[in-house]
């Protein structure tokens, strides 16, 4: 799994930090999804190589603006872009209606469907494809959540040094014992699955939190996650000091 922050900025964007926005990927995947879109997020992703056409889901922690005023832009720029696949964006009920206002009011023309998903319900209902997604609930003064994204397990893979190295060319022998079957050669050597089948990797956790101020909400998740990202306002010791 791989992730690029677009913005660690607190409230308002700097010289050199735009607001909130995280870019999340299988890697190898073609397809990215993004955390929170704050303003901007699209002048952003103008300095990487990821396509709003290849665009899977986007997952809005909470409804304050620095977390989601890029959202109209980039849903913009996508259309005309060509995009014609559904866009996904999972987040608090309030965020549909904050989009499909912005839509009416600014006449916006679209290219292809919005799916919106109430975070209430995202455990109920899979979505982006490389990943399980979970919503953890947060405190602060709207509804704010954290998502728990585990990598859906991959296919298995051979061990080709040791098929290369007992004389098995690439063939239908190798999809015969990707897919567990054991194989008869021309030769009269059976080859059994399970000595050429690497051991699965263990499928890698990570959570980010929107805004939250109970440590404790993470508590569930966050011993068993890979990485934690998560938004801090403050420095400790500007915290130190004006505590």
């Amino acid at each position: 799994m791989e992730f690029t922050f677009l913005g660690t900025s607190a409230g308002v964007p700097t010289l050199k930090r735009n607001v909130s926005g995280l870019v999340i990927k299988r890697r190898n995947s073609k397809h990215w999804c993004l955390v929170d879109c704050g303003e901007g997020t699209q002048h952003q992703l103008l300095r990487l190589p990821y396509s709003a056409v290849k665009l899977r889901a986007i997952f809005i922690t909470h409804v304050h603006g620095d977390h989601c005023f890029g959202l109209p832009g980039i849903i913009a720029s996508a259309a005309m872009a060509g995009r014609t696949d559904p866009l996904i964006i999972v987040g608090p009920a309030d965020i549909e209606a904050f989009v499909r206002t912005t839509m009416r009011l600014t006449d916006m023309h679209m290219s292809y469907p919005l799916v919106f998903v109430d975070v209430a319900t995202l455990n109920e209902q899979p979505v982006a494809n490389d990943f399980k997604v979970v919503a953890i609930p947060l405190s602060h003064r709207v509804p704010s959540y954290a998502y728990h994204f585990t990598a859906v397990a991959t296919v298995p893979k051979l061990n080709a040094e040791r098929l290369a190295r007992d004389g098995v060319p690439p063939g239908p022998a190798w999809g015969k014992l990707v897919a567990g079957q054991n194989v008869q050669l021309d030769d009269g050597r059976e080859l059994m699955a399970e000595d050429y089948l690497l051991a699965p990797e263990c499928p890698r956790r990570i959570v980010v939190g929107g805004d939250n101020d109970t440590p404790q909400c993470l508590h569930p998740v966050a011993d068993g996650a890979d990485v934690l990202i998560h938004e801090a306002t403050y420095t400790q010791a500007i915290s130190d000091k004006v505590g």
